[in-house]
């Protein structure tokens, strides 16, 4: 895996570094700004400790006049020839009146009201740096004032520069901590991706000869679960997909195989014109079962635009005035109902509906009796009732007769039993339903019923 790749890995590795990246840079500014502040806060406590030293020396003698009595240890570390140490003692108008090493002028001019005591300087002698402060001594009249300063290797300053010699040489263990970051970064990352890997590699596994297999959904993380779930899911509705196909390719031909066998013989034993009726029976019962098995396969496959929209009493009016021919050859009427109290739009496809509604009125026409009526009932809350006057749908039948290829009388009525699947097929993309009742006095009642104020 290379890290500058677009695999989830590489990018969860980059980010984790960008982040340490950002930790150490935020890390060693913090530290440098705490250092500058701590080691001037250091420097400038020290300036006025010393410049407390030496007021704790000062005296007046005759006349007022300040003396300055310092004690040998002072003395000695203010007297050194490398003037790493200074001061003087000034009066209220800035004139010496004592300083170390027989300076003749002050360190730096008095401040003023609300100016910064403290003072920086070079020594032009190559000493280095000057810093240092100007306090009032305390209990004077006039005001006496004591300036200090210390040269830049002072102990405090080789302090510092130990501290400053400690990053430079720390730059090798944070180069090798960072390297350590790095790798623990990419075997977290990576172990905590195994998972997900070892589920790719079972997934590709899985084709059409293995659709029982199933992804473990044990042990996984809680991020990553519902996504196995709802794979495992996807899994079970597409291998009862394909058992429906199957099924539906088995029944299909077994379907065809029948007709074909009939036709075949016929044709092979064909001796007058009188049997030509007969064959074109047989070409018409296969023509129509290709016929439906295309509209189940275009069923299958429909899909609803959002703006597609049907009017219910058209569709109505359409199905009775086809099938009116073929009601009056059989000896049965057709009559359409409610179709005189308004339109009735819902969200659909006209051309759909119209053959669920007509497979429903051939079913209710085979299965009505000579001289029998078949009732379309169109109501206002988009349904459509189909009622007929024959024996009606036994109690518990009513699951089974909408499934594909399923007669239940198979010798009584014809077709191949695919008419009621189209319909409930249609009505389920339409998000309705197909309900199966009696209707008292008469037959069976099957229900084209669409989403309530669907229009």
């Amino acid at each position: 895996m290379s890290m500058f790749s677009n695999s989830l890995a590489a990018r969860l590795i980059r980010r984790m570094l960008a982040i340490v990246a950002l930790g150490f840079v935020l890390l060693l500014v913090i530290l440098s700004v705490q250092y500058a502040m701590e080691r001037d806060s250091l420097r400038d406590r020290t300036l006025l400790a010393q410049a407390g030293d030496i007021a704790a020396h000062i005296s007046f003698g005759e006349g007022g006049m300040p003396v300055l009595s310092l004690p040998k240890s002072l003395e000695e570390a203010y007297g050194r020839p490398d003037r790493q140490y200074m001061f003087a003692l000034l009066d209220g108008r800035g004139r010496v009146l004592d300083a170390s090493h027989g300076l003749a002028s002050p360190l730096a001019p008095l401040p003023g009201p609300g100016d910064d005591a403290y003072f920086a300087f070079a020594d032009l002698s190559g000493r280095g740096d000057y810093y240092g402060v100007t306090m009032q001594v305390p209990n004077t009249s006039p005001p006496l004032y004591l300036q200090v300063a210390q040269g830049s290797v002072h102990p405090d300053v080789l302090a510092d520069s130990l501290v400053s010699e400690f990053l430079e040489q720390s730059w090798v263990f944070l180069l090798v901590l960072a390297a350590l970051i790095v790798a623990v970064t990419v075997w977290t990352v990576r172990q905590s991706l195994a998972p997900l890997t070892r589920l790719s590699a079972l997934a590709r596994g899985i084709g059409p000869g293995s659709l029982d297999r199933r992804l473990p959904e044990n042990g996984l993380p809680e991020e990553v679960r519902p996504l196995v779930g709802a794979f495992n899911a996807a899994l079970d509705r597409i291998e009862r997909g394909y058992a429906r196909e199957r099924e539906f390719t088995a029944n299909a031909a077994h379907e065809l195989r029948t007709p074909l066998a009939v036709l075949k013989a016929h044709i092979e034993t064909l001796s007058a014109l009188d049997e030509v009726p007969q064959l074109v029976e047989e070409l018409d019962g296969i023509e129509r079962l290709v016929a439906q098995l295309l509209w189940l396969a275009q069923a299958d496959a429909l899909e609803l635009r959002p703006d597609e929209w049907a009017g219910l009493q058209d569709v109505a009016l359409d199905v009775t005035r086809l099938l009116a021919p073929v009601a009056v050859r059989a000896g049965k009427s057709l009559e359409l109902t409610g179709a005189d109290d308004g339109p009735v739009r819902v969200r659909g496809n006209a051309g759909f509906l119209a053959l669920a509604l007509r497979n429903l009125v051939e079913n209710a026409l085979a299965h009505s009796p000579p001289g029998g009526t078949v009732e379309v009932r169109l109501r206002r809350a988009g349904r459509i009732d189909v009622i007929d006057e024959g024996p009606g749908v036994a109690p518990g039948d009513e699951a089974r007769i909408f499934e594909r290829f399923v007669r239940l009388q198979p010798h009584a009525y014809g077709g191949a039993g695919l008419g009621l699947s189209i319909a409930r097929r249609i009505a389920e993309v339409h998000g309705g339903r197909i309900e199966v009742t009696r209707e008292p006095g008469r037959g069976a009642a099957f229900s084209l019923v669409l989403p309530s104020g669907s229009g």
